[in-house]
């Protein structure tokens, strides 16, 4: 990641000829300097020790928001971030299939690009309009008879 994206520059893209894993504290540094890099984050307002959002925690915290309100299971989201669920640990065993299945449900809660939203949005009208249709089709046989 630290090879390909230049967080310096806004359209700044680098080019990795040999790929390092980074570890968590890594892509949380990265991460910062994007953040200083791109005037998101400035100097401390005066009295406050850290920032209105840390970098590392913030992405488990709007995960965790964007699947409850996309309508997931509260015992699924806790696995998908890796939490103790206490007893349920060890009698509660989702598949794979039924986790994808409920994080699909959060999938446009997630997203960012409205893309995905606007095409759902555009499928519902189109189906409204059918069905607008075929009830104006009734009528006017209804009509004729």
């Amino acid at each position: 990641m630290r090879n390909l994206w230049d967080v310096t520059t806004p359209t700044g893209k680098g080019l990795a000829t040999i790929p390092v894993k980074l570890k968590p504290s890594g892509i949380k540094r990265l991460m910062e300097r994007a953040l200083w890099a791109q005037g998101i984050r400035t100097t401390l307002a005066e009295g406050k020790k850290r920032h209105e959002f840390q970098v590392d925690h913030g992405y488990r915290k709007f995960f965790k928001t964007r699947c409850e309100l996309g309508g997931m299971k509260p015992i699924n989201i806790e696995k998908l971030l890796s939490h103790s669920t206490g007893i349920s640990d060890s009698y509660y065993r989702a598949t794979e299939q039924e986790l994808l299945d409920d994080y699909l449900k959060a999938m446009d809660s997630l997203t960012i690009d409205e893309k995905n939203k606007l095409k759902k949005r555009i499928d519902r009208l189109e189906e409204k309009n059918e069905d607008e249709n075929y009830i104006i089709k009734v009528r006017m046989q209804e009509k004729d008879e």
